[in-house]
């Protein structure tokens, strides 16, 4: 569990550069890996969304307790955040783990990042490989292993700009 919970995003981190960057988590549930990046990474602006009011009222708590600034959290269903001009196009990053993508989800969860922006997906071995479906303006930019005894993985998609050609 502390490797998953803890040591996962803790690798993951090592992806997202120092400076005043910002993260989308989506379903932040019970902080992980938002908290975890956000403590390696204090810079970052931190959104998570998590559709749970209760989850949400923790996250906050685990905000406030831990004094972490530039970070709120958004009780709304991702989907539902895609209404808000302010949050399109404006994300560094984009955090998706223990929710289940689809290629069409991939494809709205991009609306999020800035070009050139990148997705981090948290992947088990028990999880389905999306990433391989990929369609414009996502294109896989690495995969990394995580914890080799959990089989875990992050594979990191880039947001690109194509030119027409």
């Amino acid at each position: 569990m502390l490797k998953r919970l803890i040591i996962e995003p803790l690798i993951a981190a090592k992806v997202i550069p120092g400076g005043e960057l910002s993260l989308l988590d989506i379903g932040s549930g019970n902080g992980s890996p938002a908290i975890p990046i956000k403590l390696f990474r204090p810079n970052l602006h931190l959104t998570m969304v998590e559709s749970k009011t209760r989850k949400s009222a923790f996250l906050r708590e685990a905000l406030r307790t831990l004094d972490l600034k530039d970070s709120t959290v958004e009780t709304a269903r991702w989907e539902d955040l895609l209404l808000r001009k302010d949050l399109l196009d404006s994300m560094a990053f984009v955090s998706v783990r223990a929710v289940s993508v689809d290629r069409a989800s991939l494809n709205r969860l991009q609306s999020f990042l800035q070009y050139e922006g990148k997705m981090l997906l948290f992947e088990s071995s028990a999880t389905t490989k999306e990433s391989r479906s990929l369609s414009p303006p996502l294109v896989l930019r690495e995969t990394v292993q995580l914890v080799e005894s959990l089989g875990s993985r992050l594979v990191v998609l880039q947001k690109k700009k194509f030119q027409d050609s």
